[in-house]
């Protein structure tokens, strides 16, 4: 009865990752607990009982040192890298505003070009490495995350609104000394934010709200049919996004409801309860490998094979790639782990040289497993090898590590087999599938741009948004692709990666237009409408001719949209 339970209660706290990276956490920890209450049962309730308050004095006393005592803040490195973006993209504003004169000439703005872009797209860069490597630990739900998430994103546009304005002024130089005033009001409020994205207070000051209607007076000062107008316009409304998702920790972010309670529990269950849903396989199939291994595990009666269950439990993902990388990297770690508890049992002879070594060697683990899944593991298996050595009377290192070593090679191929085996979920075989929504996204990107230059509407940015979240879906596609056995599936594969570049360089271009927009004659708007339809059905249906190319500007945007698409719909 009791493996058959507790293979219930593995689904159900399984399942929990339905309610994203906290829900996979407590859920992980708690099979964990399950799989050691078994392993070590209690004759009366309350012995039992005594045991489940040990468990909760330790996650209150962990909880007190990484928040009251010592406290952690998962998140700073991230806002200390969209400050370091903002404070950049302040000296490239403060230098822009210098060259608002007419008599700068295009190596002024060369150097201008040189000195800054590089500069700042690598900080981009690096916030954005960041922001995914606190994803992975944290996860994307989250209000913090979405904070995140979407202050890089428009730190990235003001970027780009810097660029196409340098650009204006290389090429019109009568604009110049109109914009050199909202260029230094852009400059002193970046300057102002990159501070306060660091310390996490609000943004939305009434200081910073007169400042930000300061700029837009100053703009709507510039003649209204200039580029320069447009592209500031832009960017102001990108500083009013800022603000509005300026809230600290423990505070709703401006415009944003918080659904009730019982929605909020409810809702995900029911949207996942279903055969099709990832997560509902995966605690089925986390389930129906627990269960026979925990009867298999109690009937050995041995005192470290639930190290098997533990193992396949904390390997066992919802796609066969994160499986098998997963128990690769924990097989290896524990196998160097023992090795190296061996090593350390053979020259820590005493209590106290046990505990100087435990020590480095548990910082250690700690701070590289956010680095490195084996590295972590290799540090680990000492601590447990010699902390087991003893606490359990009459066991020597050498028996606790080849013990830990089999049975985590056991969990860690019960993982992989039961992936392969029970509803394996494979991802070459949703690559064409990301492809093809990426391909849709961008041409619906393409009709907003186009709709926006022919009739002067502006709502491109949702379908920016929606075109740059399938492009990133596509790479991480691929990169699971990658890391499954993908012979006789390279065709598919390096298409879908010459997709992601050509879409990537589509967007820039798309983004340019809809920033800098040119002038279209009336001439030439039926020719722009050719365009659209050549564009859109080139990406979504069966590739067509190019149309006459129009005259006037944008033209060589075009050309280089044509190339793109021409790239992708090559045999």
């Amino acid at each position: 009865i009791a493996a058959p339970a507790a293979g219930f209660a593995i689904f159900c706290v399984s399942y929990a990752r339905i309610y994203g990276q906290g829900g996979l956490q407590v859920g992980n920890l708690l099979s964990v607990v399950i799989v050691l209450a078994l392993d070590y049962p209690s004759g009366s309730m309350l012995a039992a009982a005594a045991q489940g308050a040990n468990l909760f004095a330790g996650a209150l006393w962990a909880a007190a040192l990484t928040l009251v005592i010592w406290q952690i803040h998962p998140y700073q490195p991230a806002r200390d890298a969209l400050g370091d973006v903002a404070l950049k993209l302040s000296q490239f504003a403060k230098d822009l505003a210098a060259l608002a004169q007419p008599a700068h000439s295009s190596a002024a703005f060369e150097a201008h070009a040189a000195l800054h872009r590089r500069s700042v797209r690598e900080a981009i860069e690096t916030a954005r490495g960041v922001a995914l490597d606190t994803f992975r630990r944290r996860g994307l739900v989250s209000q913090r995350a979405a904070q995140v998430s979407v202050r890089l994103q428009t730190l990235e546009q003001i970027f780009g609104g810097f660029i196409a304005l340098s650009e204006v002024f290389e090429q019109d130089a009568a604009i110049r000394e109109h914009t050199a005033r909202p260029l230094r009001l852009m400059a002193g409020w970046l300057a102002a934010l990159g501070p306060d994205i660091q310390t996490g207070v609000r943004l939305d000051t009434p200081k910073k709200q007169v400042s930000l209607v300061r700029l837009r007076t100053e703009i709507d000062k510039l003649p209204p049919e200039s580029a320069a107008a447009h592209i500031l316009a832009g960017m102001a409304e990108n500083l009013a996004v800022l603000m509005t998702v300026s809230s600290p920790a423990g505070q709703t972010m401006s415009g944003v409801s918080v659904l009730p309670l019982s929605i909020r529990i409810w809702s995900p269950i029911r949207s996942n309860f279903n055969f099709a849903a990832a997560p509902m396989r995966h605690a089925l199939r986390t389930a129906c490998i627990a269960t026979p291994t925990l009867a298999f595990t109690m009937s050995l009666h041995q005192q470290f094979a639930h190290w098997a269950t533990t193992t396949r439990i904390l390997c066992l993902q919802p796609y066969f790639s994160a499986t098998w990388v997963r128990a690769a990297e924990r097989i290896g770690g524990t196998a160097l782990g023992g090795a190296l508890a061996a090593g350390i049992g053979l020259l820590a002879q005493t209590q106290l040289s046990l505990a100087l070594i435990m020590l480095p060697l548990t910082m250690f683990a700690f701070a590289i497993r956010g680095v490195s899944y084996a590295a972590f593991q290799a540090a680990l298996t000492p601590m447990v090898v010699l902390l087991v050595e003893q606490i359990v009377p009459g066991t020597n290192e050498l028996t606790v590590a080849l013990s830990r070593i089999g049975y985590t090679a056991l969990g860690g191929a019960l993982a992989v087999f039961g992936n392969l085996l029970l509803w394996p979920s494979f991802e070459h075989f949703r690559v064409e599938a990301s492809i093809a929504q990426a391909l849709a996204a961008h041409a619906a990107y393409v009709r907003a741009v186009f709709t926006a230059l022919l009739e002067g509407t502006s709502a491109v940015e949702s379908a920016r948004r929606a075109a740059g979240m399938a492009s990133n879906n596509l790479e991480a596609s691929l990169a699971r692709a990658l890391l499954e056995p993908h012979k006789g599936r390279d065709a598919t594969i390096e298409r879908g990666a010459i997709v992601d570049a050509a879409l990537r360089r589509m967007a820039g271009r798309l983004s340019v237009l809809a920033l800098d927009r040119p002038e279209i004659s009336p001439a030439s708007r039926e020719l722009w409408r050719e365009w659209q339809a050549f564009l859109t059905q080139s990406l979504t249906a069966k590739p067509t001719a190019r149309p006459k190319l129009p005259g006037g500007a944008g033209s060589e945007a075009l050309v280089r949209l044509a190339r793109q698409v021409e790239l992708i719909t090559s045999p």
